[in-house]
């Protein structure tokens, strides 16, 4: 939600990570964080950008995403849908259009949510959820081969999960996804 020329964003995925966040929104600063109710983390859609299913939020009862809380200038929160920037700070003129979220490309949409914090208190956030939705669920340490994250983009979200100071059984439940091997290096620049 937006207050004047900031916004809140709800990040579960990569951009926990703030060198990840940052990335794509240089504004971003922590805000703490929190749970969004009645959703579970699963991961469905292959990303050639992570070499494996990347994040998503599913509607089910009983269940809670834990995230981290960023406050952003409300002109960059369509960086987060649609990002421009130079490739290389040194390349200024250079730019590169891509898509962190894919709103874009109709692969993820973004909604407003009261997302819970610690004290009890709720903030009303941006959250981004992927447009087409698995039809099965499985638990995060079950996933069959074609749902599975890459290690590398795991890594991101369990270091992120760190950072961001996620409670310490909601970080074990990251650390126990089930990834598949994938340790190479990943480009950003990539168009999903």
């Amino acid at each position: 939600m937006c207050e004047a020329k900031r916004c809140y964003y709800f990040a579960y995925g990569s951009n926990l990570l703030q060198t990840r966040m940052h990335v794509n929104v240089d504004s971003a600063t922590r805000a703490g964080c929190g749970k969004l109710m009645n959703y579970r983390l699963d991961f469905f859609r292959y990303s050639k950008r992570w070499h494996g299913c990347s994040a998503t939020i599913v509607p089910h009862n009983g269940y809670e995403v834990w995230g981290a809380i960023w406050e952003i200038d409300v002109q960059q929160l369509s960086s987060l849908d649609l990002y421009v920037s130079a490739i290389f700070q040194f390349q200024v003129s250079d730019t590169l259009h891509f898509s962190q979220e894919g709103v874009h490309q109709n692969i993820y949409f973004r909604f407003n949510a009261p997302i819970f914090l610690p004290d009890g208190s709720t903030k009303t956030c941006y959250v981004y959820q992927q447009v087409a939705e698995p039809s099965t669920h499985y638990k995060l340490t079950q996933f069959p081969a074609d749902r599975q994250p890459s290690y590398v983009y795991k890594d991101v979200i369990v270091r992120g999960a760190a950072e961001a100071k996620l409670p310490e059984v909601y970080q074990e439940l990251l650390r126990g996804i089930l990834c598949n091997d994938y340790k190479g290096s990943v480009d950003l620049q990539l168009i999903e």
